[in-house]
């Protein structure tokens, strides 16, 4: 005899979650592949609500060729899915934000007379790991 293990409801949550992004997924591939785009360049995100079929993108020039291919879309979508979907809402959605390198070093250049006042520092000094930085900063 089998016994019943009740399920913490974040479990049940995560789990419904998890389902309907796998189906969300394959609807967009399933679409992407019709459309013969790599969905690694192009956002293409696809989902149905409400008897009406929603189109996401980053990209407002993928977009415009979206809103051309709609019906081609749909028609797709209503075969995929068994269903007959009343309208095509395109969506332009937030880009990904870019990530941007920290540079290694500030390059800056300063004017022969300051160099020459940030050594003169450098001797009145008596910490040597300041001395060491004017000296540096008075040779750049």
């Amino acid at each position: 005899m089998k016994k019943f293990v009740m399920k913490e409801p974040k479990q049940l949550v995560s789990s419904y979650i998890t389902k309907h992004l796998d189906v969300l997924n394959d609807l967009s591939d399933s679409v992407a592949h019709l459309l013969q785009v790599d969905r690694n360049i192009h956002t293409l995100w696809v989902s149905v609500k409400r008897n009406k079929l929603l189109i996401m993108t980053d990209d407002s020039s993928f977009a415009n060729q979206l809103r051309f291919q709609q019906s081609i879309i749909q028609q797709h979508v209503n075969r995929t899915l068994l269903t007959t979907l009343k309208s095509v809402k395109i969506k332009l959605i937030a880009a990904r934000p870019q990530v941007y390198e920290k540079k290694q070093q500030k390059c800056f250049r300063i004017s022969a007379s300051a160099a020459r006042i940030l050594s003169s520092m450098a001797e009145e000094v008596e910490d040597d790991d300041i001395v060491r930085l004017l000296k540096r900063l008075g040779q750049s």
